[in-house]
């Protein structure tokens, strides 16, 4: 399970989400699980794809354990529908200052247009290797160096663990099998061999177990329940960087963009007015 740009992650999520749910409701009404994927138009490789490998590691634990699957694709479904939902939020708090950044980075262009407009020979003034030659040159390198900047700003705000609380809900669907704890522990590690999901969640996985053996309870219901809590971390701490990476994206643009117009547009006029003027006293 890889992470993804947010707004390019959420459509598919919600396709996933859509399909599995489709796939959950047919198997619940007794239909085969194969023939509920050919009726829905997609297959368990498609859905994988596009929740980033969560519905792969679903399947093979409920086949491994012979848990009920038509209530494990159901939670999946709502599983990915959060996620879905959480990176619609960050794309929401973004979408401001992505706009502002690139308005005000089309800003040199205008105002190089409107000096043509005024009959100026910008073009000029900037091939002519003098201050508008350097000055163009700066801008332009402030203008990558904003683009890089806000990039890794928006990076950060989307990082996070894919799939919060699967290895819980892992652990519990091979439970509901009527497996012991240990094996069920052991399918859920095998089918998340080598996905990128929180440590912390293998963790609650391991205290849930130790706690459960020591009360002597089932530990399915904690299971789940720490499942639960564990994207509400999730969805609260992605909320709060999507907050700062809003607040954050105003530094490139006062750092950069700004004085980029000034160095693009604004020095290549003014030399190319001081020319124009001065042409007819040489």
């Amino acid at each position: 399970m890889r992470r993804e740009r947010a707004g390019s992650g959420a459509a598919r999520l919600e396709g996933a989400a859509a399909t599995v749910h489709r796939v959950a409701a047919l198997a619940a009404g007794g239909l085969p699980l194969e023939r509920a994927w050919t009726l829905v138009g997609a297959s368990p490789e498609s859905a994988d794809a596009q929740a980033g490998g969560a519905v792969a590691a679903v399947l093979e634990v409920s086949a491994a354990s012979g848990a009920p699957t038509a209530a494990t694709l159901e939670r999946l479904a709502g599983l990915l529908r959060e996620q879905a939902a959480q990176r619609r939020a960050l794309e929401a708090v973004l979408a401001g200052p992505r706009a502002t950044a690139r308005l005000v980075a089309l800003l040199p262009l205008v105002g190089l247009g409107f000096g043509a407009a005024l009959g100026l020979d910008v073009v000029g003034a900037v091939a002519g290797g003098g201050l508008a030659t350097w000055s163009m040159g700066a801008g332009a390198l402030l203008l990558v160096a904003a683009w890089a900047w806000s990039r890794r700003i928006v990076a950060e705000a989307a990082r996070g663990t894919p799939a919060p609380g699967l290895p819980l809900d892992l652990v519990a669907v091979a439970l509901a099998g009527g497996g012991a704890a240990a094996a069920a522990r052991r399918a859920a590690s095998a089918a998340l061999d080598g996905a990128d999901v929180d440590a912390a969640d293998w963790a609650a996985v391991d205290e849930a177990l130790a706690l459960a053996e020591r009360a002597g309870v089932p530990v399915r219901g904690l299971l789940l329940a720490e499942a639960t809590a564990a994207r509400t971390r999730a969805r609260l701490d992605a909320e709060a960087r999507a907050q700062r990476a809003g607040v954050r994206l105003a530094l490139p643009l006062g750092v950069c963009v700004l004085p980029a117009f000034t160095l693009v547009a604004v020095v290549p006029l003014v030399v190319s007015m001081l020319q124009a003027s001065l042409a007819p006293l040489a």
